[in-house]
C-alpha cells in the first residue's frame, strides 16, 4: 500500500508526462462536438416524427 505522501507525489510527476491539447485543439474537438450533437439531435427528432406519425395512423388517433 502507498503512502497518501507518496500517491499525491506519483500523481504530480504523472501529470508533468501528459501531453495536453493547444487553445486550437480543444477548440476544434468543442466544434467537432457540438457538430455531432445538433446531427443527432435532428436524426432523432426527424426519427421521433416518423415513429409518431407510423403509429398515429396505426392506431388511429
Amino acid at each position: 500500500m502507498v503512502s497518501p505522501a507518496e500517491f499525491v507525489s506519483q500523481v504530480k510527476r504523472e501529470l508533468q508526462r501528459v501531453v495536453w491539447p493547444t487553445g486550437a485543439e480543444t477548440m476544434s474537438m468543442t466544434a467537432a462536438v457540438v457538430v455531432m450533437v445538433i446531427c443527432a439531435m435532428i436524426y432523432f427528432f426527424i426519427s421521433d416524427g416518423i415513429v409518431c406519425f407510423c403509429l398515429q395512423r396505426i392506431l388511429g388517433n
